[in-house]
């Protein structure tokens, strides 16, 4: 790692650190930035390595034959190459799927695949890439692919449990997202897995469930902007309208140019009159 991305990522971390609503638009920019240092040095490291290997070619023609040499470039070549190649192009694709540009990050995670079929990364990535397209089914065939490979992928198991609740296949959504909590190894993985099941259960009408999931969502990841909205949401279908109201408010205090702050919004402006209808006088 070079000193110049140590101190961007040092820096990164101290202002997530410090993280407050309005440091948000510079977060996401200094991402963007800190990924193309990334981008930028991994393509400077491939460039080394083929200098390198020249050099070492160019030493083994001084001391052996051309045939020789030529055996031994390969050999090298063969060794490093493939496994560089994959790193950078793995980088490109998440880098892209990072600034929503699936359809470019599908065609490079297509490449790893070629170089590589059974690469987990490559696999779960060009799953995640096409979800994000809602390409449901497509996805679900490489997230089934790294299950062969890694049974207990975290990843792929919340991947898997998402487009299943989207196509309202809920015992099999069910079934994957509790595997990723059985696991609890990936604090990451089971915030979303607990907030997956939120939804499922939100949808199956079981509001009891869906709050109990949506707040063990919250406990690991207390920025999880759509999880407050939806708590709103289950909250104000068990008639808890103060609850509602509570939760819409800290979705919004989030991200207040968000989508999800604008459905807050939309849902706490038609209850309000409900449970303040003195100050809703008063304004008339």
């Amino acid at each position: 790692m070079t000193e110049e991305i140590k101190k961007s990522l040092d820096e990164l971390k101290r202002i997530v650190k410090e993280y407050t609503p309005e440091k948000e638009e510079k977060i996401k920019e200094m991402v963007k930035e800190i990924y193309i240092e990334i981008a930028n040095a991994a393509k400077a490291l491939s460039q080394a390595q083929d200098e390198l290997r020249k050099i070492v070619f160019e030493l083994k023609i001084k001391k052996t034959s051309k045939e020789d040499a030529g055996r031994f470039y390969a050999f090298l070549k063969a060794k490093t190459s493939a496994e560089l190649d994959i790193a950078t192009l793995l980088d490109r694709a998440w880098n892209l799927i990072v600034v929503e540009e699936n359809d470019e990050a599908i065609k490079v995670l297509k490449e790893v695949l070629e170089i590589e079929p059974k690469n987990v990364r490559g696999l779960g990535l060009l799953g995640l890439a096409l979800m994000n397209k809602e390409l449901y089914d497509e996805a679900m065939l490489y997230f089934q692919k790294v299950l062969t490979i890694e049974p207990n992928n975290p990843f792929a198991l919340n991947n898997l449990g998402f487009i299943c609740y989207k196509k309202g296949i809920w015992g099999e959504a069910i079934e994957h997202l509790t595997k990723v909590l059985k696991q609890q190894k990936d604090r990451t993985a089971c915030l979303y897995a607990n907030y997956y099941l939120g939804l499922v259960y939100l949808e199956r009408g079981m509001l009891s469930d869906a709050v109990r999931f949506f707040e063990e969502a919250l406990k690991i990841g207390p920025n999880l902007q759509e999880a407050y909205y939806y708590l709103g949401m289950a909250e104000l279908k068990r008639y808890e309208f103060k609850k509602a109201v509570e939760y819409f408010d800290k979705c919004i205090k989030i991200d207040k140019s968000s989508k999800y702050a604008q459905l807050a919004e939309e849902e706490s402006a038609k209850i309000k009159p409900i449970i303040e209808p003195e100050k809703i006088m008063r304004k008339k």
